[in-house]
């Protein structure tokens, strides 16, 4: 669906190209005074006219360069004549010459100062077909990838993420309003096409043209001179008002608001945000601000005792949580957030107490609205960064030890890689789930074990375990799936039967089914008490299990590597 403004104002042409029955405002109408407001209030708005069409309203814009526009006399200017379903190139032959060659026809439009323009959008009409889609609008290709836009049926729009990650419709458009068939309009958003004209140096020139009569009576205009009517500089128009019917043929120049300069000074400027931070320059914890002018770094120290920009802030763990329940549009990996083609925090990690921390210039790259989310979590160190941050960042080493959850990872992606037979990765997403619960929240601790079992143990072939159960002459039934199955295949290779339970890879399907399938039943609960009273917390608890499932999974390789020999 487009954009709400843009739905107002197929609402807005409906209404103003509406005939009204009573005489006085059908003669106050035809003066098309209404349909011009609409238009000088559209100049200034955020959803911008660039195509519009009714009953009795034409308008279509194109795009001309500042300097042609300089030389420009209005009643040339008022001779256009074009719309957005011409032709702008076709084959030509004939005229005494053998060849076939091109020829560009987009210096029709009235004028010169107009030929000089281009066109934003273009009308195309299938031939032939009947169905839906027989009708739609392109969008100029220099303004589509310049704006990074891409069409989205479902939104009838060209769209693009935006700096949070939220799909932003830019230009929308509507072929036939289904509750107002007569109208079809395509609107730009503002901001983008001003940025466009600035750098450009161009200006829209917006035609319009309001024939606003009865047709059931109407024949030929009677005889009468036409007045020239100057508005402003950047408004003009012919208007022919008679008793019968009006009309009004006019110019709309619409410039950018800012300059260049202006335009590129706000979209680059930011609100920064203070943390409470560990300013290990100066061994205090104090409030830093993002601002680069807050801090300083290796290099720029000297003369200056501003804290470094690899100072780090800490936060209660739930300031993730936003992130890892949205899996659509943030991706949480190993010491990296991503917003989809937005932004990403890096370096971040978790230190002995729990806490999430960042660096100041790692965080000074998050959108102001992020930054505040940040913030709301904020609070002063308990313990120091992570182990694996200080020899990253500090040491600028690799460290020999990581999380069971990446060793899991790492031996599932060569498993991958290998194209084993009795595994394979059922949904990419998943190897970026699966994250270790830092929260208190149970729903967060069984979605973590949910993405796991999906992740390791829906992966598993169960006709391949099957297979391999045949040749070995092990019995097994047809309602025991891939864990029950493997255990039979371990227990069948090992002298001491007791080491055939698979008992991590059984925690993390029993969590999945009980813990976040019956979230508020009593056994759901009990397993999340005895998570806590026997581990502690959530996230050793899904440590633990992940310790038993590396090992599980190593055992597993080689019974079925084993097998196969």
């Amino acid at each position: 669906m487009p954009t709400y403004a843009h739905r107002k104002l197929i609402e807005q042409i409906a209404r103003l190209d509406h005939v009204p029955s009573d005489p006085e405002e059908f003669s106050e109408w035809i003066g098309a005074r209404a349909h011009m407001d609409l238009l000088k209030a559209n100049a200034q708005a955020e959803e911008i006219i660039i195509y519009g069409s009714g009953p009795f309203a034409l308008i279509h814009s194109i795009v001309v360069p500042d300097d042609a526009l300089v030389a420009a006399n209005k009643e040339d200017l008022l001779m256009w004549g074009c719309n957005p379903y011409t032709t702008i190139a076709s084959y030509v032959s004939g005229g005494g010459r053998e060849e076939t060659w091109i020829e560009h026809t987009g210096n029709g439009r009235g004028c010169p100062v107009l030929d000089a323009g281009f066109d934003l959008i273009f009308a195309r009409t299938f031939e032939g077909w009947s169905g839906d889609g027989r009708t739609y609008f392109e969008v100029n290709q220099e303004y589509s990838h310049l704006s990074g836009i891409h069409w989205r049926p479902e939104h009838s729009s060209y769209c693009r993420y935006d700096e949070n990650g939220d799909l932003a419709e830019l230009v929308s458009m509507t072929v036939s309003d289904k509750t107002h068939p007569d109208v079809s309009l395509v609107s730009f958003s503002w901001p983008s096409l001003e940025e466009y004209l600035a750098i450009s140096k161009r200006a829209l020139v917006r035609m319009f043209d309001f024939t606003l009569v009865r047709r059931e009576s109407f024949s030929v205009w009677p005889q009468g001179e036409e007045e020239v009517i100057k508005d402003s500089d950047d408004f003009f128009y012919r208007h022919k008002l008679t008793a019968i019917g009006g009309y009004t043929h006019g110019i709309q120049i619409i410039r950018p608001r800012r300059t260049l300069k202006a335009s590129w000074s706000t979209r680059r400027s930011k609100i920064y945000v203070e943390f409470i931070a560990h300013d290990w320059r100066n061994r205090r914890v104090a409030r830093i601000s993002t601002d680069p002018n807050a801090t300083t770094n290796y290099f720029q120290a000297e003369n200056n005792d501003l804290p470094y920009e690899l100072s780090p802030a800490f936060f209660k763990p739930e300031v993730l949580s936003k992130y890892k329940t949205d899996r659509e549009k943030y991706t949480v990996s190993d010491r990296i957030l991503r917003c989809r083609a937005a932004w990403s925090l890096r370096g971040f990690d978790v230190n002995e107490a729990g806490q999430v921390h960042a660096y100041i210039c790692d965080l000074r790259d998050l959108p102001h609205t992020e930054q505040l989310h940040w913030f709301a979590f904020n609070e002063p160190p308990k313990a120091p960064i992570s182990r694996r941050a200080l020899i990253n960042d500090f040491e600028g080493k690799f460290v020999d030890f990581q999380h069971p959850r990446e060793t899991i990872i790492g031996l599932l992606n060569k498993w991958r890689a290998k194209r084993v037979p009795w595994w394979m990765l059922r949904d990419e997403g998943l190897l970026s789930r699966a994250n270790v619960p830092l929260t208190t929240s149970k729903d967060e601790w069984s979605e973590a074990f949910m993405d796991l079992a999906k992740l390791v143990i829906e992966g598993f072939h169960v006709k391949f375990v099957r297979q391999r159960l045949d040749s070995l002459g092990v019995a097994y039934t047809k309602e025991e799936q891939s864990i029950a199955l493997l255990e039979k295949l371990v227990a069948c290779r090992n002298e001491d039967k007791s080491t055939a339970a698979l008992t991590g890879l059984r925690t993390a399907q029993h969590v999945r089914s009980k813990g976040k399938g019956h979230a508020s039943g009593s056994e759901g609960k009990r397993l999340a008490q005895e998570a806590i009273a026997q581990h502690g917390t959530f996230a050793a608890h899904f440590t633990n299990v992940c310790q038993l499932i590396v090992i599980e999974l190593e055992t597993i390789q080689h019974v079925l590597e084993d097998s196969a020999e």
